[in-house]
């Protein structure tokens, strides 16, 4: 079994490898966590001020909790602020993760092929091993998921819930990327499955005592750095200034599609104001787009400066009133529309060096294609072959994947409450339904933030699958004899 895994280490890390050294990437948010990184290193601590001033202005922790810019900082202090050199451990960690998860597996279903089975596709998923060659948060978040996954299918298997491990899991999870805290829903719906009510909340008390203590020390040291705000804001300014709230709820009364984000958003958190671009749609009516013009062209005006708080109040006083006037709109209908692109989007790249270039496609050709512009799409697919086929392998991969979840949730009623594939099927809805919710709600969201779904529902699949085939198999052979 030993050498199982060490086979598997190298499967793994191999084709990861490959992307780190042929295919490197910084990612949007490269900026944010080395900055944060390079404080850490110089003595400053977690700030978003310029390293290379004397300034040290006390932050969060960047764009998501400080574990990120704290893993840079520490992989820059060993390997001479090598970036692949931190890309290497990320993959490391990731390697290790899924070998746990494999190990899980063979302990609950004491079948080594199943084992493999799901092995195999945590290595070579193509939503899953592109993501190594950023300088982002995504390997690790994935490892942290993958690993809870492991600890979560434990604990089914020996019917007591892993407290520690699992308390510890939610840690490196949450201050690697602070939306990661709906990881605690699956470990709530599984404590209290093994355990029933009673003594499910007092044993997730305990894990949310583990959590919070890590949070708990940090925000205290955020009240004695005197942050003006202890919980950070939709969108974190690189160089730690205030963010536009007003402007960013504004854009939720609209935004409906994540092509429609780049215009509207992008420029926002750089101050490049006269990059903004606001379709017509976002309008209710001609009076609102003749003041939002007007406030853009102000913005514009002052490209590069602080968004200015009495142009943020006015965004904040025609959000509130699109919202009061059309509440089943705000409220259900766009965050619907969300939910279903975000699964639905073909054209999300999951890692995979194939974006098209801007120069190739803009940002009008871009969302025209998404909707299903035909003229478009099959002219940049012709112009952009690898682009198109790598993207649309990736997409009929996720395609097959959603019918089959489909397909395992409609098995569940064939099952026993007992069923460890019944239980993990209630986990993985849950995990997948509050973290949907959550972004279909919020403007500010992307395929690639439904990435941790990903394990679950692969594990969820194969699980299904194989123990349908096992049974049917089971049967024939009684059968038979």
């Amino acid at each position: 079994m030993h050498t199982t895994y060490i086979i598997f280490f190298f499967i793994i890390i191999f084709p990861r490898i490959v992307f780190i050294l042929f295919f490197p990437e910084l990612g949007g948010d490269y900026e944010i966590y080395t900055t944060v990184a390079k404080n850490i290193l110089n003595g400053c601590g977690v700030s978003l001020s310029n390293p290379l001033t004397d300034e040290c202005v006390a932050h969060f922790g960047g764009n998501h909790g400080p574990g990120y810019p704290l893993f840079i900082s520490l992989g820059w202090s060993i390997f001479n602020n090598s970036d692949n050199a931190v890309r290497l451990i990320q993959t490391i960690i990731y390697c290790f993760s899924c070998l746990w998860l494999m190990r899980s597996i063979y302990l609950i279903t004491n079948n080594k092929r199943t084992m493999l089975i799901i092995g195999l596709i945590l290595a070579l998923s193509p939503l899953l091993i592109a993501w190594p060659r950023y300088l982002q948060t995504e390997t690790l978040s994935l490892a942290a998921t993958i690993y809870l996954i492991a600890e979560l299918l434990i604990s089914l298997n020996i019917k007591n819930i892993r407290i520690i491990s699992i308390g510890l899991a939610l840690i490196f999870a949450t201050w690697i990327r602070l939306d990661n805290i709906f990881l605690t829903v699956p470990v709530a719906v599984t404590v209290l499955y093994i355990h029933g009510f009673k003594l499910g909340i007092m044993k997730g008390l305990l894990i949310a005592i583990i959590l919070a203590s890590t949070w708990g020390a940090w925000t205290v040291r955020n009240i004695i750095v005197d942050l003006p705000k202890l919980i950070p804001t939709d969108m974190i300014m690189p160089d730690g200034s205030r963010s536009p709230t007003g402007y960013l709820k504004w854009t939720k009364t609209w935004i409906t599609h994540e092509y429609e984000r780049p215009g509207a958003l992008w420029g926002i958190n750089r101050k490049n104001y006269i990059g903004i671009t606001i379709p017509e749609r976002a309008y209710a009516d001609n009076e609102e787009r003749l003041i939002i013009e007007k406030l853009v062209k102000k913005l514009k005006s002052i490209d590069k400066q602080d968004f200015p708080l009495e142009i943020d109040n006015k965004f904040r006083e025609i959000a509130d009133q699109k919202i009061q006037n059309n509440p089943i709109q705000y409220w259900l209908i766009y965050p619907s529309i969300r939910l279903l692109r975000m699964w639905t989007n073909p054209f999300s790249s999951f890692g995979w060096p194939n974006e098209m270039p801007d120069r190739g496609l803009s940002k009008n050709e871009r969302l025209a294609a998404a909707k299903g512009n035909i003229n478009i799409l099959l002219e940049k697919a012709f112009a952009y072959p690898y682009h198109a086929i790598s993207k649309g392998f990736n997409a009929l991969y996720r395609f097959i994947l959603m019918l089959l979840l489909i397909y395992s949730l409609l098995n569940m009623r064939k099952r026993k409450i007992q069923d460890p594939v019944f239980a993990f099927s209630l986990i993985t809805m849950s995990y997948l339904i509050s973290r949907t919710i959550f972004f279909s709600l919020n403007a500010n969201f992307e395929t690639r933030y439904m990435l941790t779904c990903m394990p679950f529902i692969e594990v969820l699949v194969c699980l299904t699958i194989i123990s349908i085939f096992n049974k049917k198999n089971k049967s024939t052979n009684t059968h038979s004899l």
